[in-house]
């Protein structure tokens, strides 16, 4: 039997490396481009790479029709730390990743999971459910993704199409300027890390995990928006308190616990997973404190 084709864009980005790593465990044969980070094409367990421009529409349709997989992971986009909220390139990833789609459904593709982002929703005090709750873009990053989102459902209308929301991943290979990096510089430095948003809860999901999710929705027969969380929101407080366990820096707990007692999320951008969890397994999600470990392990 013949191995599942599966593109997959944005592959040298920090999600792109792990889910092209988890596919290809899973038996893919993966088709993997991105714009820098690798040789033009080369060729390792059931991968080739390809030096692909995404904004070269003429060179994504040539791409395409030569190539002709069967499965899409879309991934690329605009991802820049500090700059990705209010980027106008956001608006060239809508253009650039409706050509690719409908490119890959008249090359024949059969199903596409592309990356959308917990940032589309409206946020607040309840679990965020992919078909409940309001959508409510306010960066160029969140309303180009929500954008994409409904060209894609006329786009691909004849095959099979999911929609990640992606809520918010960390992992040892992360840039230093994400949260858990963040609070794991400062407390290792022997410094209580400041916040400018204390009050909101994250759900945050190990990169790997992300992984998990994406292999193992792109291998079920869901469809429509699944959210890729953890299902449980930490307040940064939370965070470092759990941190500075971890590092052993008890000079550090006393006040972290007072401040952490003293906040209230008014705000958490937590997942409903429920979609998620009716195709993973118990361990497939680790808990935080469990990914913290294998984050400080890589340091």
């Amino acid at each position: 039997m013949p191995l599942k084709k599966c593109l997959v864009t944005g592959a040298t980005g920090y999600l792109g490396r792990h889910v092209m790593s988890r596919l290809l465990n899973e038996g893919y044969d993966v088709l993997a481009v991105g714009r820098t980070a690798a040789p033009q094409v080369s060729v390792r367990n059931g991968l080739t790479y390809f030096e692909l421009d995404l904004q070269d529409t003429d060179a994504v349709s040539e791409f395409l029709a030569a190539h002709k997989p069967g499965h899409l992971v879309h991934l690329a986009w605009e991802a820049t730390p500090g700059k990705f909220w209010h980027s106008p390139d956001n608006f060239n990833w809508v253009s650039a990743s409706a050509h690719l789609l409908k490119n890959f459904v008249e090359a024949g593709g059969e199903r596409a999971m592309l990356a959308g982002s917990c940032a589309e929703y409206k946020w607040g005090a309840a679990p965020l459910h992919e078909e409940r709750s309001p959508r409510h873009p306010k960066t160029y990053y969140s309303a180009s993704k929500c954008a994409f989102h409904d060209m894609a459902q006329v786009i691909a209308k004849d095959i099979s199409v999911v929609w990640g929301r992606v809520f918010f991943p960390y992992g040892p290979d992360e840039a230093a300027a994400k949260l858990v990096s963040h609070i794991y510089s400062t407390i290792k430095n022997d410094e209580i890390p400041m916040f400018q948003i204390p009050d909101r809860a994250i759900d945050l999901i190990h990169v790997a995990d992300v992984a998990t999710a994406f292999s193992r929705v792109l291998a079920s027969d869901l469809e429509g928006a699944v959210n890729i969380g953890s299902g449980v929101a930490m307040l940064p407080d939370e965070i470092a308190l759990t941190c500075a366990s971890a590092l052993g820096k008890q000079d550090l707990i006393p006040a972290l616990q007072k401040r952490a007692s003293e906040v209230t999320a008014s705000v958490s951008v937590l997942g409903d997973i429920q979609r998620l969890q009716s195709v993973l397994n118990d361990a497939d999600i680790r808990s935080f404190e469990q990914g913290l470990k294998s984050y400080l392990e890589s340091r």
